[in-house]
């Protein structure tokens, strides 16, 4: 009996068609959109001495449009890292730029760690930059941004985490399948 025979499908989270799951990835990033909205608002108010001139506005269309391919990046490296031995391949469709594998299989925490290493490592990396460049504004504002792109990644993550059954993820084409192993009960 091969690794993939003793493994049962729990549920398919198809990130690219399903509708529902698409309305419930927009209302996370719209609720992070307007937490990022209010929080920047506050850093302002805060009277931070940024001033908004020409460098601010073309460190926001930089720094929105670089973390983007960065993302799919450590995503590649996460799963070369937690997943060794898989191809790892990027894409490009309806304007999302993502990361794949050949259906790469593996334990539940290697896979969320595989899914939120660019909203933890690209967040943390984007904030150390505009805070060393002295714009705490931007830094919240780039940072949340980059945080609401990232609805869809966070929604595998928790959906994965919520399911007690789940000890395996798949990722697949079009999102992730969490998987029991029908075998680690019988251990």
């Amino acid at each position: 009996m091969g690794y993939h025979d003793h493994m049962q499908k729990i549920a398919s989270l198809d990130i690219l068609t399903d509708k529902d799951l698409q309305q419930r990835v927009l209302r996370l990033s719209l609720v992070i959109a307007g937490a990022t909205s209010a929080a920047t608002a506050l850093v302002f108010a805060l009277g931070a001495g940024e001033g908004v001139d020409a460098w601010w506005w073309g460190a926001l269309v930089l720094g929105a449009l670089v973390p983007l391919p960065v993302h799919e990046l450590v995503h590649g490296a996460a799963f070369r890292l937690l997943c060794p031995g898989r191809r790892v391949s990027f894409g490009f469709q309806d304007g999302f730029l993502y990361t794949k594998t050949d259906g790469a299989t593996a334990r539940r925490g290697r896979m969320v760690a595989v899914l939120l290493a660019p909203a933890v490592l690209v967040t943390a990396g984007i904030v150390a930059i505009f805070l060393a460049a002295g714009r705490p504004a931007l830094a919240v504002l780039l940072a949340g941004l980059h945080l609401a792109g990232c609805a869809g990644d966070l929604t595998m993550a928790v959906a994965a985490l919520r399911e007690p059954r789940c000890t395996h993820v798949r990722d697949t084409e079009t999102g992730v399948d969490l998987l029991r192993d029908r075998e680690e009960g019988l251990r």
